[in-house]
């Protein structure tokens, strides 16, 4: 299944507005960085649906600036108090001085994910599912379908001389990817997943967190 975000922005290229759309090309949500407008700018965006009722917000946490991790929450409705969902935003200082993309990890119920970015891959960045592995562990190898397929391979190969038990970046399954097309939508997001299908203002959040970091 894929998504589609329209990006929507003041003639200075700031977005005021991402209008998140479902495969048949239905508006399903109007997402709105409200936070850049105020006196001291946060990440904060409001959902709305198409008639322009609120409907959830992505809730940056206060943390100082210099932080590596950024945390973020998503909520629903009108709860304030229990997050549906919890986005991270990771960078270290290898990444900082590689000029790699920062990597996200996603916690949605039961489920961990992380989101890996490539400035130059086929791919922008890459969807996988966490089986009992760690984040940071996964980020450290290469990004990209046939650098995955490699890594799985020689691990395996590996695994069956020694007999040891795998290590946690090898527990974990690609299950989406985000795409930024050369026409058309700003960013075309495709899972598989269905706890993600089924939570579509989180991967438009993840998706327009990775859009604020790049024009941050």
């Amino acid at each position: 299944m894929s998504y589609a975000i329209h990006k929507q922005t003041y003639s200075g290229g700031r977005a005021y507005r991402y209008r998140v759309l479902d495969e048949g090309g239905n508006v399903r949500y109007l997402a709105e960085p409200t936070g850049l407008l105020r006196p001291t700018p946060t990440r904060l965006v409001e959902f709305f649906d198409p008639d322009h009722n609120r409907v959830g917000r992505l809730q940056p946490s206060e943390e100082a600036w210099w932080r590596h991790t950024k945390r973020y929450q998503v909520f629903m409705g009108d709860d304030t108090e229990q997050p549906y969902a919890e986005i991270r935003e990771c960078v270290r200082l290898v990444d900082l001085l590689l000029l790699r993309l920062p990597y996200y990890e996603v916690q949605l119920g039961r489920y961990d994910y992380v989101a890996l970015g490539s400035r130059y891959g086929g791919r922008f960045y890459e969807i996988f599912r966490l089986h009992g592995g760690m984040a940071e562990e996964v980020a450290e190898e290469p990004v990209g379908e046939v650098g995955v397929n490699k890594a799985v391979e020689q691990s395996q190969e590996t695994r069956a001389q020694s007999k040891r038990a795998p290590h946690p970046s090898e527990t974990r399954s690609r299950v989406g990817q985000i795409q930024r097309p050369p026409s058309g939508p700003s960013y075309v997001i495709e899972t598989d997943a269905a706890p993600l299908r089924q939570a579509l203002t989180v991967l438009a959040a993840l998706v327009i967190l990775i859009d604020l970091a790049l024009t941050a």
